[in-house]
């Protein structure tokens, strides 16, 4: 188990805290920030590492760290932005709530984000079965009917194994569609269009979900 002095030097950097506290303190003279703005952000932010520290030694999950700091986050930036009438602070007190509300959700589900999941694949993997799945979709852009999977299996010269995989990454919610005993490529699902809805998608979900939680709780 790692000591709390040894995981406090991994989160702490000295040199960032007094890079944050010189910029800060230009602020305060250029943007009339008061002193206790100042003294508030690099405190936070060696208390933040603290935290993570004690997290770290006692072997806590990282949504204990995360919601603490967003509870105190959200009182912290409240009061400044009420103090200062910085809109910036108000934003960064609804960053933290929502941080805070996101590990609740991970607390509540039992989800440790500290390790990594044993199904991830490798960075070589990813970039091989993105290869791999660029020759599939080549090959049923060009078809003018469905293909069946000997044939583009035939084409690509994917064997069992490789086939499966690209099925499992593109095919699922994918441009692959099966259509009988074959495949083609739906066309929907590709392109800037397709892309920039799957993005929004997936952004959106991921922002919205800790709102999951309080939807729970009502039942």
């Amino acid at each position: 188990m790692t000591s709390f002095r040894a995981a406090m030097g991994d989160e702490l950097d000295p040199g960032a805290i007094l890079g944050v506290t010189a910029v800060l303190a230009v602020f305060a003279v250029l943007a009339d920030l008061s002193a206790g703005t100042v003294i508030a952000i690099p405190a936070g932010l060696v208390g933040i590492a603290a935290l993570r520290a004690v997290c770290t030694a006692r072997g806590y999950p990282d949504a204990i760290a995360g919601a603490v700091l967003g509870a105190v986050g959200v009182l912290v930036f409240a009061s400044l932005a009420i103090g200062d009438g910085a809109v910036v602070f108000g934003v960064l007190a609804a960053v933290a709530a929502w941080l805070c509300l996101d590990s609740l959700y991970d607390l509540r589900l039992g989800i440790d984000r500290s390790s990594e999941p044993d199904e991830d694949i490798s960075e070589a993997e990813y970039y091989l079965v993105s290869a791999h799945g660029w020759a599939v979709l080549r090959e049923l852009r060009e078809a003018d009917r469905p293909l069946s999977r000997a044939e583009l299996q035939d084409r690509t010269g994917l064997p069992n194994e490789d086939f499966e995989r690209v099925l499992e990454t593109v095919g699922d919610s994918g441009p692959i569609e099966r259509v009988g005993t074959g495949y083609v490529l739906d066309e929907s699902e590709t392109g800037t269009t397709a892309m920039t809805r799957s993005v929004v998608r997936a952004v959106g979900g991921r922002l919205l979900r800790p709102l999951r939680l309080l939807g729970s709780l009502r039942r």
